[in-house]
């Protein structure tokens, strides 16, 4: 799993991934969001656009994100879902829990200024 970020202002950033999302990688995700709630971050949207593959452990991670944002009164926006993690959401009614938008520039505009 490649992590990489990309700081949009002192509160917001972008966290691109890139690979599968699974029981291997999730700790590094759930390091990923802790890292940079400790920096100061509140507002982010995770680019899963090159994640072909989220299996439960995966989803877990993401939860814990949101959870640990949460907790800063920050917010996790989801941005260009593959179809297998679309699917996955929708089964799981987890659309219902996260912000799903079609690509990270929709995801920031949401963000109040």
């Amino acid at each position: 799993m490649e992590i990489t970020q990309r700081t949009i202002d002192e509160k917001t950033c972008v966290i691109s991934l890139s690979g599968t999302l699974n029981a291997r990688s999730a700790d590094q995700v759930k390091d990923a969001f802790r890292e940079i709630v400790g920096e100061g971050i509140r507002q982010v949207v995770l680019d899963l656009g090159d994640v072909p593959f989220i299996d439960s452990s995966g989803l877990a991670a993401l939860v814990s994100g949101l959870k640990t944002l949460n907790e800063k009164e920050g917010s996790l926006k989801l941005a260009s879902l593959q179809s297998q993690a679309d699917l996955l959401f929708k089964l799981t009614m987890f659309d219902k829990v996260f912000e799903i938008f079609p690509d990270v520039d929709a995801a920031l505009q949401t963000f109040a200024s």
